[in-house]
């Protein structure tokens, strides 16, 4: 069984063609969603309050995760160390996830930040999902009723798209002039060579 990541920049669209790609029968794994769970687990807690103090601790306790997000934005330092507590577990459980996904050809790992963690080399492809930067501003102002600053930001601590589909074995453009569903049946049907 192949393992197969999908990224792109903040604001090109990855999760919409992973889930094209659950659409139509191949197994996802969200590592942002994963990575997102493992807050609350009880050593990722006492990692991060080791590092980051009690000030990321919310009115119940529990991780905030608005703080930590405004601490590592603008601390490289921070993000580094985050992403060596929580990366190493969200691998570690999508390799067991796979496994039990074992009757398919391949399995799709979705994460925005897999050449900034250095996981690229846990994959078999990587498949790139690439828009123009304004466009991408745009969209993720919309979707998270941001200023154009702040996805700016979040833009400057990733690679750049250019970057990113110079290291991919596929690359899908996703800029509204392109139909991405051809695109991606391309593409299972070479990463699925038995397909007709």
């Amino acid at each position: 069984m192949q393992k197969i990541c999908i990224t792109g920049s903040i604001g090109s669209g990855k999760t919409t063609v992973a889930n094209i790609f659950k659409a139509i029968g191949i197994p996802v794994f969200n590592a942002d969603e994963k990575a997102k769970s493992l807050y609350t687990e009880k050593t990722v807690k006492t990692l991060l309050l080791k590092f980051f103090g009690e000030t990321i601790l919310d009115s119940n306790n529990s991780i905030n995760k608005k703080k930590i997000a405004s601490i590592v934005f603008n601390n490289p330092v921070a993000l580094k160390k985050i992403n060596s507590i929580i990366h190493p577990l969200v691998i570690e459980n999508f390799h067991k996830w796979s496994k039990q996904q074992s009757s398919n050809s391949y399995v799709i790992f979705e994460s925005a930040i897999i050449f900034e963690s250095d996981l690229d080399k846990e994959f078999d492809k990587i498949i790139s999902v690439s828009a123009p930067e304004d466009l991408r501003i745009k969209r993720v102002m919309k979707r998270d009723s941001v200023n154009s600053d702040k996805v700016l930001q979040r833009i400057k601590n990733q690679w750049s798209n250019e970057a990113k589909v110079k290291l991919s074995d596929f690359v899908i453009i996703n800029d509204e002039r392109q139909l991405i569903i051809p695109q991606i049946l391309e593409i299972h049907k070479e990463i699925n060579p038995e397909i007709n």
